[in-house]
């Protein structure tokens, strides 16, 4: 059976659609507002002290495009690749039993509409080794061998290794639209990818 992911960006409108996991439609965009243009530097100033009449000549926004070495210069700084100061990311599961929801303020220490399940025989949360960016993406692929019975509601990033720990960064979680029901002995087995 195929369990695919909901792309859980927080956006309703994807949320309940059947999507591969990723950070959204695009991890980042940039978007210029309120660019705008004068007759003369006279006309913007009375238009900043509010003077009828001396507003812009047009006044538009507009996004964006991010060029592949920015997106692999801002994925490779995520990935731990391109700084010694950058976090080392880990995943781990959520568990079906109890869940409610997820928030977009979520934290770490903080999600009370879900829990993890540690129904698994490694003794951490599994290490995302991510490699250079190449092609605007980065990824890598976790494995979980289960020691229970248990149903797993999505998966989680987290710059914390310790299982049921509450410290570090949570930076994204993940929902099956379908939970797979797994018993002990089963191995669950994830890519995770970030790209523009």
């Amino acid at each position: 059976m195929n369990h695919l992911f909901q792309n859980n960006d927080f956006d309703p409108s994807k949320l309940f659609s059947s999507q591969d996991q990723s950070v959204g439609q695009r991890m980042l965009r940039g978007r210029w507002t309120g660019v705008s243009a004068f007759r003369s530097v006279k006309a913007r100033e009375a238009h900043l002290r509010g003077v009828a009449g001396c507003g812009p000549m047009w006044a538009i926004d507009f996004s964006n495009g991010i060029t592949d070495v920015g997106i692999h210069f801002v994925l490779d700084r995520f990935s731990n690749v391109g700084a010694p100061s950058a976090l080392t990311w880990y995943a781990g599961l959520m568990d079906n039993a109890g869940f409610t929801g997820v928030a977009s303020a979520d934290t770490a220490l903080s999600h009370t509409g879900w829990s993890e399940s540690v129904a698994y025989d490694e003794s951490v949360r599994q290490t995302l080794a991510f490699s250079a960016a190449s092609a605007r993406a980065i990824s890598d692929s976790v494995s979980f061998t289960m020691n229970a019975t248990t149903t797993v509601k999505g998966l989680f990033v987290i710059s914390d290794n310790t299982k049921s720990g509450t410290a570090g960064t949570l930076f994204s979680t993940a929902l099956f639209v379908t939970p797979p029901a797994l018993v002990s002995g089963n191995v669950l087995t994830a890519n995770y990818s970030l790209s523009d």
